[in-house]
């Protein structure tokens, strides 16, 4: 009797935190959006007022993010300052693919990123602020439809996972 107890409130919480997990998703991208803009806003100042050589803007640009989106400007700064001959847009390119492995981020929010880094670096500085300022503006949609998306889905999960832990239990015992 005591295991059952103990059996099913481990299936309780094993399946409520599933639905935590994946209701922290939810919460994740919007965020990660954010800061993205804010990292391309400062790419902005330092490509329009600093008039700062690539490398450098995307060195301070890392410097004044957080997390994984310091991570995506710091490899790219790797990738374009090795010795390998690499553009600052396929630099972008390889660091963006790591980045979309490890982020929230859906399909269309590594796109807009993708267009906005076949410019980076090969174009004049009135281009590649148009270029920022409309990943930017795409970005601010995404984010817009990510809050939506986790208002709605974050307590459904949360709540899913909760309660489908109780029902099993119930099934179970």
């Amino acid at each position: 009797m005591f295991l059952k107890l103990i059996g099913g409130a481990m299936v309780i919480l094993s399946c409520s935190m599933i639905g935590f997990i994946i209701a922290a998703s939810y919460k994740q991208r919007p965020d990660t959006l954010r800061n993205l803009q804010a990292a391309l806003s400062m790419m902005e100042s330092e490509i329009n007022y600093g008039q700062t050589p690539m490398p450098e803007a995307l060195s301070r640009v890392a410097k004044n993010c957080e997390g994984e989106v310091s991570e995506l400007f710091r490899k790219t700064k790797t990738h374009i300052t090795s010795h390998s001959g690499f553009t600052p847009s396929e630099g972008w390119e390889m660091a963006l693919k790591d980045f979309s492995m490890n982020t929230a981020l859906k399909q269309v929010d590594i796109e807009i990123l993708s267009a906005f880094g076949k410019y980076l670096g090969s174009t004049d500085r009135d281009d590649q602020i148009k270029k920022i300022e409309l990943a930017i503006a795409g970005l601010k949609q995404q984010e817009t439809i990510a809050l939506e998306e986790k208002i709605k889905n974050e307590k459904l999960w949360k709540y899913l996972g909760v309660l489908s832990g109780i029902m099993f239990f119930l099934l179970l015992y």
